[in-house]
């Protein structure tokens, strides 16, 4: 029983909606303020240190493709980021 329940924990512990999440490559990147992401340019309100072409970013808020600003999470890094649609 004490192992059952040991392994339903350890099996929520990764069941979270950022691994269900759509990944989206860094097409382009340009002084760790410019992306190229599915097709649309974004402008860090920053800068995304670091961040470069071919990492991997998960939408946090925003949608891919609807030009509006976004909460980008870099899967690699496992930071975010703060954007605008240019």
């Amino acid at each position: 029983m004490k192992q059952l329940i040991c392994a339903i924990l350890i099996a929520n512990a990764f069941a979270t909606p950022l691994l269900a999440a759509t990944t989206y490559e860094i097409e382009a990147a340009a002084n760790d303020e410019s992306f190229v992401i599915d097709g649309d340019l974004y402008k860090a309100q920053t800068y995304c240190l670091g961040w470069d072409e071919g990492d991997e970013v998960i939408f946090m808020e925003g949608t891919a493709g609807l030009c509006t600003s976004a909460e980008l999470f870099n899967v690699g890094r496992r930071e975010t980021c703060s954007v605008w649609c240019e």
